[in-house]
């Protein structure tokens, strides 16, 4: 079994834990490829090229370093573990005192969760720029514009407008991160849905908007100062909106594939790590 290995360096927990993983995995027998960057985590072209061949990977850090892993693997068409090197590790699939149970993806002892990904695309009058969303999409003002006028409509019927600092538009795994913190409900992973939260909307009344992921959203955004406003995407992706932009959502393609090797429920570990638990 060919296993890539991905810490995120940057963290001094997942960096200690990155040889006794490989130590692990090579002692069960499995053929191990590191994939590291010394700065931190490699660039997806790095990650794609390290995932060629192999039958899983292992990212080790935390939910930005899964995050980050598993929309690659996707593309690879490769499911992939997180080991907990970080804080909270929602994503993870073990902890770091669980390493014994390694052995257990040679003989393929554990389950695949698949948690849907958002394709964004971003449309300028020069082309289109392409990203993969694992947690959320993020229209948001600049640092020193005013508020946004956000109007989102599914196809060509109106969904929602609101003016106020931006809006979350989330998959049901990412109702945990940003969108939770906005206000957001939490929603199963195994719900199939976007989440529509306003950030800081300017109106009383305005909530959460839960929508099929069949749906094909188009959002606009335009600050009443003139400036600029920005898509996030993952918290890795920045991009500046002029006038005349728009943001097209939809399911992506691929789908990412969690492995967990421990017996949690969705449940237990929100319990356990939205109540101060690791």
């Amino acid at each position: 079994m060919r296993i890539t290995v991905i810490p995120n360096l940057r963290a001094a927990g997942a960096a200690a834990l990155f040889e006794p993983v490989c130590a692990r995995l090579r002692d069960a027998g499995a053929q191990v490829v590191a994939c590291r960057n010394e700065h931190g985590l490699p660039s997806a072209a790095g990650l794609l090229a390290a995932l060629e061949g192999s039958d899983l990977a292992i990212a080790i850090g935390g939910d930005g370093t899964i995050v980050h892993v598993a929309k690659a693997a996707a593309q690879a068409g490769c499911p992939v573990l997180g080991i907990n090197g970080g804080h909270l590790g929602f994503l993870a699939g073990l902890e770091r005192d669980e390493l014994d149970r390694l052995p257990a993806l040679l003989q393929g002892e554990y389950t695949l969760e698949e948690r849907p990904l958002l394709q964004v695309n971003v449309c300028k009058p020069s082309g289109q720029q392409t990203y993969l969303a694992m947690n959320e999409a993020v229209v948001s003002r600049g640092a020193v514009s005013r508020l946004l006028d956000i109007h989102i409509a599914a196809e060509d019927t109106p969904v929602l407008s609101l003016r106020g600092d931006g809006v979350i538009i989330a998959t049901s795994t990412g109702s945990t991160a940003y969108s939770m913190s906005a206000g957001g409900p939490v929603v199963n992973p195994a719900v199939p849905c976007m989440l529509l939260t306003p950030v800081c909307p300017h109106c009383m009344g305005t909530r959460t908007h839960i929508l099929p992921l069949t749906d094909r959203l188009m959002v606009r955004a335009t600050a009443e100062d003139g400036n600029n406003g920005f898509l996030t995407v993952d918290g890795e992706e920045n991009v500046s909106l002029d006038t005349g932009d728009y943001v097209s959502i939809k399911r992506a393609e691929n789908t990412a594939r969690l492995v967990r090797l421990n017996a949690s429920t969705f449940y237990d570990v929100l319990t356990k790590k939205l109540s101060g638990g690791r």
